[in-house]
Protein backbone atom coordinates (compact mmCIF):
# COMPACT_ATOMS: atom_id res chain seq x y z
CA UNK A 1 0.00 0.00 0.00
CA UNK A 2 1.23 3.45 -1.41
CA UNK A 3 1.02 6.26 1.25
CA UNK A 4 0.48 9.57 0.30
CA UNK A 5 -0.70 13.33 1.44
CA UNK A 6 -3.06 14.97 0.04
CA UNK A 7 -3.67 18.73 -0.62
CA UNK A 8 -4.58 19.60 2.72
CA UNK A 9 -2.06 17.82 4.57
CA UNK A 10 -3.89 13.96 5.32
CA UNK A 11 -2.09 11.25 4.86
CA UNK A 12 -4.53 8.55 2.80
CA UNK A 13 -3.40 5.28 1.75
CA UNK A 14 -3.80 3.92 -1.36
CA UNK A 15 -7.09 2.40 -2.52
CA UNK A 16 -8.76 3.00 0.86
CA UNK A 17 -8.85 6.82 -0.01
CA UNK A 18 -11.50 6.20 -2.84
CA UNK A 19 -13.58 4.26 -0.98
CA UNK A 20 -13.72 6.66 1.72
CA UNK A 21 -14.48 9.47 -0.80
CA UNK A 22 -17.16 7.77 -2.37
CA UNK A 23 -18.82 6.75 0.66
CA UNK A 24 -18.93 10.19 2.34
CA UNK A 25 -20.14 10.91 -1.24
CA UNK A 26 -22.96 8.33 -0.90
CA UNK A 27 -23.53 9.51 3.19
CA UNK A 28 -23.92 13.20 2.15
CA UNK A 29 -26.07 12.03 -0.07
CA UNK A 30 -28.51 9.82 2.01
CA UNK A 31 -28.36 12.14 5.20
CA UNK A 32 -29.42 15.38 2.01
CA UNK A 33 -32.22 12.99 0.76
CA UNK A 34 -33.35 11.78 4.67
CA UNK A 35 -33.37 15.86 5.63
CA UNK A 36 -35.68 16.57 2.68
CA UNK A 37 -38.04 13.75 3.28
CA UNK A 38 -38.41 14.44 7.04
CA UNK A 39 -39.26 18.30 5.98
CA UNK A 40 -41.86 17.24 3.67
CA UNK A 41 -44.12 15.33 6.00
CA UNK A 42 -47.87 15.44 5.24
CA UNK A 43 -49.75 15.90 8.58
CA UNK A 44 -53.78 14.08 8.20
CA UNK A 45 -55.89 15.34 10.91
CA UNK A 46 -59.33 13.98 10.89
CA UNK A 47 -61.85 16.10 11.77
CA UNK A 48 -65.61 15.99 13.03
CA UNK A 49 -68.30 18.31 12.17
CA UNK A 50 -70.57 17.96 15.62
CA UNK A 51 -74.49 18.34 15.43
CA UNK A 52 -75.04 20.37 18.41
CA UNK A 53 -75.84 23.96 18.80
CA UNK A 54 -77.80 24.13 15.33
CA UNK A 55 -79.24 27.61 15.36
CA UNK A 56 -82.58 28.30 13.58
CA UNK A 57 -82.55 31.27 11.67
CA UNK A 58 -85.30 34.27 10.37
CA UNK A 59 -85.48 34.70 6.85
CA UNK A 60 -87.74 38.38 6.08
CA UNK A 61 -90.56 37.82 3.16
CA UNK A 62 -93.08 40.30 2.09
CA UNK A 63 -95.82 39.11 3.48
CA UNK A 64 -96.54 39.13 7.30
CA UNK A 65 -98.39 35.39 7.92
CA UNK A 66 -97.47 32.32 9.64
CA UNK A 67 -95.01 30.30 8.77
CA UNK A 68 -96.27 26.65 7.60
CA UNK A 69 -94.86 24.29 10.00
CA UNK A 70 -92.54 22.47 7.19
CA UNK A 71 -91.30 26.08 6.12
CA UNK A 72 -90.35 26.45 10.43
CA UNK A 73 -88.69 23.02 9.84
CA UNK A 74 -86.31 23.68 7.09
CA UNK A 75 -85.49 26.85 8.76
CA UNK A 76 -84.61 25.60 11.83
CA UNK A 77 -82.23 23.48 9.76
CA UNK A 78 -80.54 26.32 8.10
CA UNK A 79 -77.36 26.56 8.99
CA UNK A 80 -74.17 24.78 6.61
CA UNK A 81 -71.25 23.53 8.59
CA UNK A 82 -67.75 23.06 7.05
CA UNK A 83 -64.79 21.06 7.89
CA UNK A 84 -62.04 22.64 8.62
CA UNK A 85 -59.93 24.87 5.81
CA UNK A 86 -62.74 23.44 3.27
CA UNK A 87 -65.93 25.10 1.30
CA UNK A 88 -67.13 21.42 0.55
CA UNK A 89 -70.40 21.04 1.03
CA UNK A 90 -71.78 17.54 2.80
CA UNK A 91 -74.28 15.05 2.00
CA UNK A 92 -76.12 16.85 5.17
CA UNK A 93 -75.82 20.15 4.02
CA UNK A 94 -76.87 19.16 0.19
CA UNK A 95 -79.56 17.92 1.69
CA UNK A 96 -80.77 21.24 4.01
CA UNK A 97 -80.39 23.02 0.93
CA UNK A 98 -82.61 21.17 -1.44
CA UNK A 99 -85.15 21.69 0.99
CA UNK A 100 -84.17 25.28 1.64
CA UNK A 101 -84.53 25.71 -2.31
CA UNK A 102 -88.04 24.31 -2.16
CA UNK A 103 -89.23 26.53 0.25
CA UNK A 104 -87.71 29.23 -2.09
CA UNK A 105 -88.97 28.07 -4.97
CA UNK A 106 -93.05 28.34 -2.80
CA UNK A 107 -92.13 31.83 -1.89
CA UNK A 108 -91.11 33.79 -4.46
CA UNK A 109 -90.84 37.35 -2.16
CA UNK A 110 -88.38 35.45 0.25
CA UNK A 111 -84.70 36.82 -0.27
CA UNK A 112 -82.20 35.45 1.53
CA UNK A 113 -78.56 36.83 3.42
CA UNK A 114 -75.78 33.64 3.13
CA UNK A 115 -73.59 34.73 5.78
CA UNK A 116 -70.13 32.73 5.59
CA UNK A 117 -67.78 32.10 8.96
CA UNK A 118 -64.72 30.39 10.00
CA UNK A 119 -63.22 29.38 13.20
CA UNK A 120 -60.26 31.12 14.63
CA UNK A 121 -57.32 29.68 13.36
CA UNK A 122 -55.63 31.16 10.41
CA UNK A 123 -55.66 34.91 9.66
CA UNK A 124 -57.81 37.91 9.75
CA UNK A 125 -57.52 38.14 5.82
CA UNK A 126 -57.44 34.49 4.97
CA UNK A 127 -60.93 33.53 7.35
CA UNK A 128 -62.41 36.62 5.38
CA UNK A 129 -61.79 34.76 2.12
CA UNK A 130 -62.57 31.40 3.36
CA UNK A 131 -66.05 32.54 4.49
CA UNK A 132 -66.67 33.96 1.56
CA UNK A 133 -65.72 30.46 -0.78
CA UNK A 134 -68.27 29.26 1.88
CA UNK A 135 -70.94 31.17 1.30
CA UNK A 136 -70.89 31.37 -2.44
CA UNK A 137 -70.47 27.29 -2.55
CA UNK A 138 -73.79 27.66 -0.81
CA UNK A 139 -74.94 29.73 -3.53
CA UNK A 140 -73.51 28.19 -6.38
CA UNK A 141 -75.63 25.08 -5.35
CA UNK A 142 -78.91 26.85 -4.67
CA UNK A 143 -78.84 28.37 -8.54
CA UNK A 144 -78.31 24.99 -9.34
CA UNK A 145 -81.24 23.79 -8.19
CA UNK A 146 -83.10 26.99 -9.91
CA UNK A 147 -83.12 29.69 -7.31
CA UNK A 148 -82.35 33.31 -8.91
CA UNK A 149 -79.35 35.17 -8.00
CA UNK A 150 -81.01 38.39 -7.33
CA UNK A 151 -82.52 36.58 -4.45
CA UNK A 152 -78.92 35.73 -2.79
CA UNK A 153 -76.88 37.89 -1.31
CA UNK A 154 -72.92 36.57 -0.09
CA UNK A 155 -71.53 38.15 3.00
CA UNK A 156 -68.39 37.10 4.98
CA UNK A 157 -67.87 37.54 8.58
CA UNK A 158 -64.81 35.10 8.78
CA UNK A 159 -63.41 34.64 12.47
CA UNK A 160 -65.56 37.89 13.45
CA UNK A 161 -68.71 36.50 14.60
CA UNK A 162 -68.52 32.80 16.62
CA UNK A 163 -71.10 30.89 17.81
CA UNK A 164 -68.99 29.10 20.41
CA UNK A 165 -66.24 30.25 22.30
CA UNK A 166 -63.04 28.18 22.69
CA UNK A 167 -60.17 26.94 21.15
CA UNK A 168 -61.08 23.55 21.13
CA UNK A 169 -62.34 21.00 18.02
CA UNK A 170 -66.29 21.30 19.64
CA UNK A 171 -66.10 24.78 19.27
CA UNK A 172 -64.43 25.57 15.87
CA UNK A 173 -66.88 22.69 13.87
CA UNK A 174 -69.77 25.02 15.41
CA UNK A 175 -68.05 28.20 14.22
CA UNK A 176 -67.18 26.43 10.77
CA UNK A 177 -70.58 27.67 9.12
CA UNK A 178 -72.75 29.43 6.70
CA UNK A 179 -76.07 31.00 8.37
CA UNK A 180 -79.05 31.58 6.47
CA UNK A 181 -81.12 34.43 7.31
Amino acid sequence: MVKSENQLGHITQGRGSKFMTNSKVTLGIFLTIFFIASCSSVQKSSETITDEGVRGVSISSGSSGERSTSEQAVLANATVYFEYDSYRLSSKSLQTLKSLANLLEQNENLTILLAGHADERGTREYNLALGQRRGEAVADYLRTLGVDSNRLTVRSYGEERPVALGSNEASWAKNRRVEIK
